[in-house]
């Protein structure tokens, strides 16, 4: 669990062309101020951001209202920066980071909705860390076509 943040923090500091994450939930626990001002700092240095969610077809019907503030905090900057791709899956349970072509990780850890507190209880988050160039890039293009395709509802 706790090798989860550091990976999600270094992606969100570091990234130079391209950064994916694709996650079932965004909560604000996790999409905050902090995470938002990394993300638009990203988005102006031309980074290609790409953030699939949504494990449903349909959006919950009661989200909390922090939650659904994070969704919309996320729609104003793919609004606002053509470079910023937030598509809702639909049908999603996969938890992938990919940050350039330094690594991919495919793994059980909800990126935009679990913190990975060291201090809380411990949960068992397993996943793989791709980290040559190829595998990242293959995983990368298999994935991408997702955010082309038309929405299969309304954000």
């Amino acid at each position: 669990m706790a090798d989860h943040p550091p990976l999600l923090e270094d992606a969100l500091s570091n990234a130079k062309s391209r950064l994916m994450i694709i996650s079932p939930w965004i909560k604000r626990k996790v999409v905050n101020e902090g995470f938002l001002r990394k993300l638009e700092r990203l988005l102006r240095n031309g980074v290609r951001i790409f953030v699939g969610y949504g494990i449903t077809e349909q959006p919950t019907e009661n989200p909390f209202a922090p939650d659904l503030a994070a969704v919309g905090d996320l729609q104003a900057l793919a609004a606002k920066y053509p470079n910023f791709s937030l598509k809702r899956l639909g049908n999603t349970h996969a938890k992938v980071l990919i940050k350039d072509s330094d690594f991919a990780a495919i793994t059980s850890f909800n990126w935009l909705s679990f913190k990975g507190d060291p201090h809380r209880t411990f949960r068992d988050e397993q996943g793989t860390l791709l980290q040559v160039s190829e595998l990242v890039n293959q995983k990368f293009v298999e994935l991408e076509p997702r955010f082309a395709s038309p929405d299969p509802v309304q954000p």
